[in-house]
């Protein structure tokens, strides 16, 4: 047996996460699972009594539910007056009297042209594109 090269001694000592770790590591989010546990005490199968360990306390086991916790739900509180404030977004596309901006977004961007200003594939596009094309074909057979 060789023993481990130093090289690699820090290599442990590194935080795990998703790069780390083998293909399956998860290490999620702290969120928890909020689904219901149901306590199932654990019987004496020919006295039926309730088991205890050494130390007195009961033996349990917990089995998940296809409820969900309440009390393990994450729930965001709106502060009270947020409504009615005049706070908007930092980028508020809406009219400048509301305090927002009235010019259109750039390309790409929703609410944006698809081509930019003044471009769109439609029937006339097209045609303008074949009145082109047979102009300079038409041209360089006369030459």
């Amino acid at each position: 047996m060789r023993p481990t090269l130093s090289l690699f001694s820090k290599a442990s000592r590194l935080p795990l996460n998703s790069k780390r770790g083998n293909k399956d590591f998860y290490k999620g989010t702290r969120t928890g699972n909020i689904m219901r546990r149901q306590r199932i005490a654990q019987a004496d199968r020919f006295t039926g009594r309730q088991m205890y360990d050494e130390f007195g306390r009961p033996n349990t086991w917990t089995k998940m539910t296809s409820q969900i916790d309440e009390s393990r739900v994450t729930s965001y509180v709106v502060p009270p007056g947020l409504a009615e404030t005049k706070l908007k977004p930092l980028v508020f596309l809406g009219k400048a009297k509301e305090g927002g901006v009235e010019e259109k977004p750039h390309k790409g961007y929703p609410g944006a042209d698809k081509m930019g200003s003044g471009f769109s594939f439609n029937g006339r596009y097209y045609e303008r594109l074949r009145q082109e094309i047979e102009e300079r074909q038409g041209g360089r057979s006369q030459n």
